[in-house]
């Protein structure tokens, strides 16, 4: 999948270096290219969501000195791709990306369990943040669609004698009869 020229531009324009022991340093190569990831005009807005974003991660995920680890990039892009429209939607969004780097750490955590306790807590764990996450894409479909459904359809075949109804259909118990 490519990148429109905007995202591309974009990711490529912020970096975030240090550690958590030194200070984390966001490095821009445009003044507004947090404002871009983040879809805001208020720049106060964005560093303050870009700290949230940094919070959530454990020393590993937020380090130069590991590099394999460094869950940074990943979740400003994320953001970045879900294209936030307004406030609840980047909230919404750092959420999410928070939610699935802490699934994936849960999972690593699954991967590595050497006792029945310790695989149960972390089968625990990562089955709730894989609910969460799947909640969390559902309430953003809502709130981007009003909470109303669609629903195509590609295919209808009437035989013979039949009808087709398009529009919307009740089903229901009979109404009030008469005396």
């Amino acid at each position: 999948m490519s990148k429109t020229p905007a995202q591309a531009k974009t990711s490529s324009c912020v970096a975030v270096k240090g550690t958590p022991e030194t200070g984390q340093r966001v490095e821009m190569s445009r003044e507004e290219a947090l404002q871009e990831i983040f879809n805001t005009p208020d720049d106060k807005q964005a560093e303050a969501l870009m700290t949230h974003c940094l919070k959530v991660l454990g020393r590993k995920e937020a380090s130069d000195d590991c590099p394999g680890n460094d869950e940074r990039q990943f979740m400003l892009s994320i953001v970045r791709d879900l294209e936030p429209r307004d406030a609840v939607e980047r909230m919404l969004a750092v959420q999410m990306a928070s939610t699935h780097v802490a699934m994936v750490r849960s999972a690593r955590w699954l991967a590595n369990a050497e006792t029945i306790p310790q695989v149960q807590a972390h089968y625990t764990g990562s089955n709730k943040l894989a609910r969460t996450y799947t909640s969390q894409v559902e309430a953003l479909r809502k709130y981007r669609n009003g909470g109303n459904q669609t629903v195509t359809v590609q295919h209808v075949n009437v035989e013979d004698g039949g009808q087709a109804i398009v529009g919307n259909v009740h089903h229901g118990g009979r109404g009030k009869q008469e005396k």
